[in-house]
């Protein structure tokens, strides 16, 4: 029984033995056969998106780790959204790798923000420049030439942005400068208004000071003087040889912006600009008197104004046919001119 037994015994286990060399010599053939028509790859998948395979996970990582520790220029960081994944998978050895492609996927998945430096009037964002030092050359540009009492404004902020969009230096100078002109302009304008207006209340000041004297009547209606001071200068009548026509005024010499207000009660019945007279005011007195204050180099009031001996209606000047700052007063009545002289002066 036991010869038997252990012929049995022998038997199978050359048979178990023969069935693994089998086995094993299969399994051979198999891993040749997979390793002559396939390798190994890893298959990368990024939010769940297949990208394509690679050689080496290792080598991957290290370009990934390269191209986020890369944060030169405007860069400031840079912020991996997604993480890849990998899963070792046996390919076709026909099959091209993608890494290339699988990096450039990644690097568009990372979030990356630059520093730039915005150059602000009043506050606002005008123009963004790429380093600290075109910033401040640009600022330096626009605050040259220009009076210090002008506020332009004008400031620099570091600013983060995740698009990169800057002016290069000669751009944001042109922007900078035409705020600059517009602003110089505004600054010259409220200070030529308020330069006018003073002037104008200093006027107007001197006007209401005045003491109004009758000096002469005409058709009954109490005349004043039109101006204080001044000195005649050209007398109403015949003039000289090297001017043959007659003088239908009175000439009073007197600095340019002195205050000039009616001879009398009335309305204005024009106030412009009229040839050799300059700028022309009429008052209409009634009774069919008439006065004209030529060679203004302002002019006051308005046609159909109500105005009296205490209104400011224009300023002495040279304006017109005139060799100098000076009241050309006329008086008519009825349209024919009376010598002011033999009722002011």
């Amino acid at each position: 029984m036991n010869f038997i037994l252990k012929n049995w015994v022998k038997y199978y286990t050359k048979e178990v033995a023969k069935a693994l060399k089998i086995s094993a010599f299969g399994a051979i053939i198999i891993i040749a056969v997979i390793a002559i028509k396939y390798k190994p790859v890893y298959k990368v998948d990024l939010n769940g998106e297949d990208l394509g395979y690679i050689k080496s996970k290792e080598n991957l990582e290290l370009k990934i780790t390269d191209y986020m520790n890369d944060i030169t220029g405007n860069i400031a960081f840079k912020e991996q959204v997604a993480i890849p994944s990998y899963k070792l998978a046996f390919v076709n050895r026909l099959q091209d790798y993608q890494e290339d492609e699988i990096l450039t996927a990644i690097e568009d998945s990372t979030i990356t923000t630059y520093r730039t430096y915005a150059v602000t009037v009043d506050g606002n964002i005008q123009t963004s420049v790429s380093s600290e030092e075109d910033a401040n050359s640009i600022v330096d540009e626009m605050k040259a030439g220009v009076d210090e009492k002008i506020d332009l404004g004008v400031g620099i902020i570091e600013q983060y942005t995740t698009e990169f969009d800057v002016q290069s230096k000669e751009e944001a100078s042109g922007i900078l400068n035409s705020i600059k002109v517009a602003k110089v302009e505004e600054y010259n304008k409220i200070q030529e208004e308020k330069r006018k207006k003073e002037q104008e209340e200093a006027r107007r000041k001197i006007i209401s000071q005045k003491t109004v004297q009758s000096v002469g009547t005409i058709a009954g209606i109490s005349l004043s003087k039109p101006i204080s001071g001044g000195i005649i200068s050209s007398r109403f009548g015949s003039r000289s040889s090297s001017r043959s026509s007659t003088h239908t005024g009175l000439d009073i010499a007197i600095a340019s912006g002195t205050p000039v207000a009616p001879i009398a009660p009335g309305t204005v019945t024009f106030a412009g600009y009229k040839g050799s007279y300059g700028n022309l005011v009429i008052v209409n007195h009634g009774n069919g008197i008439e006065s004209y204050y030529a060679h203004c180099s302002e002019i006051y009031c308005s046609v159909g104004q109500h105005v009296d001996s205490k209104t400011l209606i224009s300023a002495v000047g040279s304006t017109g046919n005139s060799t100098g700052p000076h009241l050309h007063l006329e008086i008519r009545e009825n349209g024919t001119s009376l010598n002011p002289e033999n009722y002011l002066y």
